[in-house]
């Protein structure tokens, strides 16, 4: 359909009832067919028996994924976006969102989130599961992978059955791109907070299972355990993609599950090997490369970090992007359930999970001995790292947005503001307040 561009915008008529449409999804693949690309499934949406609402988000300053644009115009109809880009006409019937002073940005993709606002999605119920959403909406999250902890095996299944039912009610609150499975098949050495009566070796008929209940958009894995191989070939065939992590593989092993189909490295330097922790392994040379090594010298790996200042110093920030880069490395929340929360004890995962205590914005096991994933949203994070290591805002904006849609395989619908993709957008300050969320053209915060 062609847009008439005026210099004006008339008033935009009153609403009808809602009726049937649908609007292109990002999802995973069925098992029926295992190699389409998950960005073509269709779902339905907001529906209407008229022209869609047409939005003009004008004066901001656009984020583009090759930098901004000082006073610009962002048009949208229906769930999708038209226009992007310096200003320019209106067409008529748009409603217009003065965004004078804010940054127009692409929504936020987090690609590995437990819970927050006191709720995890290992909860497995609707009112749960709906809280962490909405939450993270408010921080500015468009779409995300609810991620799962080391648990039972039917635990597990309940939470992937709550984002299925999730799903089904329309995603309410932010697209669900696919769980992200993290556990249960991890090294015991290297499981931080998980339970560590339930961290074991993969076992097919269980993990078959896991892959036909669905749906998976990511799997975290240690390569180096048993039966690891069969895993990632198999999450590969699906469109899953295998992400070696709380492990203490060695570079060679971490080569391997490359050439097996692993394409990605969870939450860089935390829970994996480097040259100065792998003696303890017996191997020839004291100083052997292990996953950290890996990220920065294969060309086929990305990686995720945690940019709340309490996981990695600023150095190790610069130093993962200067080694790395930004197109290659998202920025991640791993928030769990006391995100959004005062200080107190809360459980990692399943309420019957590994209690962390949260002090000061930092999140330990009650030993102290190592970090229970974080309290940080990602406006938050995006914040962190922009400090931190002096980027612009538009650089760390795409970290946190079309890095994590490209790793993923949903960059042709998401993560950035192009003509024709879809309209998850926010606004935000220069400080990372996010003002307004908007998914599928439709303002959910």
């Amino acid at each position: 359909m062609k847009l008439a561009f005026s210099r004006r915008a008339t008033s935009s008529s009153s609403k009808s009832a809602l009726c049937a449409v649908t609007s292109v999804y990002p999802r995973p693949w069925p098992l029926s067919n295992p190699l389409a690309p998950a960005s073509k499934i269709v779902h339905s949406w907001w529906r209407c028996d008229h022209l869609p609402d047409r939005l003009a988000f004008v004066h901001g300053t656009l984020i583009t994924d090759a930098g901004p644009i000082a006073d610009s115009l962002l048009l949208t109809e229906g769930s999708r976006i038209t226009y992007a880009g310096p200003w320019s006409e209106i067409p008529p019937g748009a409603t217009l969102i003065d965004a004078t002073g804010l940054n127009v940005s692409p929504g936020f993709i987090d690609i590995h989130i437990h819970g927050g606002d006191g709720s995890d999605f290992m909860d497995a119920t609707a009112e749960d599961v709906d809280r962490v959403f909405a939450f993270h909406a408010r921080h500015g999250v468009t779409a995300l992978c609810p991620t799962t902890a080391t648990a039972k095996r039917e635990e597990i299944l309940a939470c992937l059955d709550a984002i299925n039912a999730y799903r089904g009610r329309g995603d309410r609150f932010g697209r669900a791109l696919g769980a992200h499975i993290e556990g249960p098949y991890l090294c015991q050495s290297k499981r931080g907070c998980h339970l560590p009566e339930h961290v074991r070796n993969p076992i097919e008929a269980e993990w078959r299972e896991l892959l036909e209940h669905g749906p998976i958009a990511t799997m975290t894995l240690a390569p180096e355990l048993p039966g690891a191989r069969p895993l990632i070939e198999a999450l590969r065939r699906q469109g899953a993609i295998p992400s070696v992590g709380h492990s203490e593989a060695l570079y060679h092993e971490i080569v391997e599950a490359l050439d097996w189909g692993a394409s990605h490295a969870t939450h860089l330097y935390c829970a994996m090997t480097d040259a100065m922790n792998n003696r303890w392994r017996g191997t020839p040379n004291p100083r052997s490369a292990g996953i950290v090594e890996a990220v920065y010298l294969e060309e086929r790996l990305s990686s995720e970090l945690i940019t709340d200042g309490k996981h990695l110093s600023k150095e190790m920030m610069i130093l993962a992007l200067r080694n790395k880069g930004y197109e290659k490395l998202a920025i991640i929340s791993d928030a769990m359930r006391g995100a959004g929360m005062p200080d107190g004890e809360y459980t990692f995962g399943p309420r019957h999970g590994m209690v962390a205590v949260v002090k000061d914005r930092e999140a330990r096991i009650p030993d102290g001995t190592a970090l229970a994933s974080s309290v940080y949203a990602m406006d938050e994070m995006v914040r962190v790292f922009r400090d931190a290591t002096g980027v612009p805002l538009w650089q760390a904006i795409r970290m946190a947005s079309l890095t994590p849609a490209e790793i993923l395989g949903v960059d042709d619908e998401l993560g950035s503001l192009r003509p024709g993709k879809a309209a998850d957008l926010i606004l935000l300050d220069d400080a990372c307040n996010v003002h307004g969320t908007w998914i599928a053209g439709q303002k959910v915060h």
